[in-house]
């Protein structure tokens, strides 16, 4: 959406807040239908993103989530950028302080990856104890196996290079109960980290886009961030994913119980009809399961 699109008293209701427009950049991409765009007045600049019941009912349950969620890392000193939101009528209005940087190549150079990575080593951190769990986001995660398994319909189970089942049907479940007991703690997740959500700020990357915070181990975040890379590069990170391992102690079963996972998810979401507004996300979620049952079976051959 444009600005001029939004509503005359939801604009009105921003300048309150802002002071007069003198100009409107929009922002373009990502996963959330309705207004985003750098807002600029007499003051500093604020990205803004906004969105109703009306045009993505599930979106403004997000942007819901990351306000309360950007309020209690606040309390916690992990700057998000966050500056206010509000609710007006059926529409939800977050603000951000605007940054002079473009998101992350969605090639993943080494050389950015590995900036990145050391970022969130770096900025590791335990969570705010109101943040819920990583299950209660990833609940259908770790349950899509299951739930495909009782899909009539569904056929496409993993196979090997001769085309005989990778597993049986049943390890797919297994697999995810491992990673729910592997990948549950108490260190801050951002568990949505995709190039769309770090920005490039001259050779610093900066994490955007709060919505899924919540607490769990460590080494889910740049595992999640290294499908999104074997999705970008066409060819799993093995090397990269081997530094992970071994910087975040985490055991390269429970990471590819970890991919397994992904991969029943997003194949799950994928076969969903295309979400009012968002015409791309099906093909996208298709492209990360592929990614991930593609990791799989080269960790599991």
């Amino acid at each position: 959406m444009e600005w001029r699109e939004l509503p005359t008293d939801l604009r009105r209701s921003i300048e309150e807040r802002l002071g007069a427009v003198v100009r409107v950049d929009a922002v373009v991409g990502g996963f959330s239908a309705g207004f985003a765009g750098v807002v600029r007045t007499a003051g500093p600049a604020l990205f803004v993103k906004a969105t109703s019941e009306t045009v993505n009912s599930h979106g403004r349950r997000l942007y819901q989530q990351e306000w309360r969620a950007c309020r209690q890392l606040a309390e916690a000193s992990v700057a998000t950028g966050f500056e206010w939101a509000f609710d007006r009528d059926d529409w939800t209005v977050l603000a951000f302080r605007a940054v002079d940087a473009g998101i992350c190549s969605p090639t993943w150079p080494h050389e950015q990856l590995h900036e990145v990575l050391r970022e969130l080593r770096a900025c590791r951190t335990t969570a705010p104890a109101g943040l819920p769990p990583l299950e209660a986001y990833f609940a259908d995660a770790f349950a899509a196996w299951g739930a495909l398994a009782t899909d009539p319909t569904f056929d496409a189970w993993p196979t090997d290079a001769s085309g005989n089942p990778l597993l049986p049907k049943g390890e797919w479940a297994a697999l995810s109960e491992r990673a729910a007991r592997a990948f549950a703690g108490h260190d801050l997740l951002h568990a949505d980290l995709r190039a769309d959500n770090i920005l490039w700020t001259g050779g610093a990357p900066l994490v955007i886009d709060w919505a899924y915070a919540c607490r769990g181990t460590a080494a889910f975040d740049p595992l999640y961030l290294l499908l999104e890379v074997a999705r970008g590069r066409g060819a799993p990170p093995e090397d990269e994913l081997a530094g992970v391992l071994k910087e975040y102690d985490c055991s390269g079963d429970d990471a590819t119980a970890l991919l397994a996972v992904f991969g029943g998810w997003f194949t799950w979401m994928s076969r969903m009809p295309p979400p009012a507004g968002l015409p791309t996300l099906r093909a996208f979620q298709k492209a990360m399961a592929d990614s991930a049952l593609d990791w799989v079976r080269v960790r599991l051959m």
